[in-house]
């Protein structure tokens, strides 16, 4: 399932997958189809958001390996 960003003006910036949500699910990390992955605000992306990553790991897990 493929997000899209509201507010990306770049066309390989306008689909890419959840991977993973963290700050209460404010942010949502999304890999974009040209490879770049970086955090977005949950609220300016549309479609379903179907997270791909680990649903077992908590924000803090993530962020660790950062």
């Amino acid at each position: 399932m493929f997000v899209q960003s509201k507010i990306e003006t770049v066309h390989n910036h306008k689909n890419g997958v959840a991977i993973a949500q963290r700050r209460a699910n404010k942010e949502t990390l999304v890999q974009w189809e040209n490879g770049r992955q970086y955090w977005v605000p949950t609220n300016d992306l549309i479609g379903n958001i179907v997270l791909i990553g680990n649903s077992g790991e908590t924000d803090y897990d993530y962020e660790g390996r950062l």
